[in-house]
C-alpha cells in the first residue's frame, strides 16, 4: 500500500478505536498533503508510516493524538508465532558436545585408517 492507502487504513482504524478529533484532523491534513500520491506504487509499511507520524509536532505536543496513534502501533505488531512451530535458530540453546565426544571420533577414524 501507498502512503494514501495507509494513511486512509490508519484513519479508518482510529474511528474504529473512538479515536480524538484532533487525531482524525492531523491525518485528514497528512492525507490532503499526499493526494499526489495517490497513484504511486511505492509500497509504505503501516508501522513505518505511524513512526512517522509518532515524530510529528502535532503528535508530540498533544497526549491525546500521541496516545491515539501509539495504541495503532501496539496493534500493528507481528502477530504471535505458532506454539507448534519449529523455534528460530537465535532461540534454540547452544550444546558444544563434550571433550569425549571427539575422543572417540578420532579413535573410530584411527581403527578405520588400519
Amino acid at each position: 500500500m501507498n502512503a494514501y492507502e495507509q494513511l486512509l487504513a490508519i484513519r479508518d482504524r482510529l474511528e474504529l478505536n473512538g479515536a480524538s478529533e484532533d487525531s482524525i484532523e492531523m491525518i485528514d491534513k497528512y492525507l490532503a498533503r499526499v493526494e499526489s500520491e495517490r497513484d504511486s506504487n511505492t509500497n509504505v509499511p503501516m508501522t513505518m508510516m505511524l513512526k512517522h507520524l509518532l515524530r510529528q509536532r502535532e503528535a508530540l505536543d498533544n497526549d491525546a493524538v500521541y496516545n491515539d496513534l501509539q495504541e495503532l502501533m501496539e496493534g500493528s505488531s507481528r502477530p504471535a508465532r505458532d506454539p507448534d512451530a519449529a523455534p528460530y535458530a537465535w532461540e534454540e540453546e547452544r550444546r558444544p558436545k563434550p571433550h569425549s565426544y571427539y575422543r572417540q571420533q578420532k579413535q573410530k577414524e584411527q581403527k578405520g585408517q588400519k
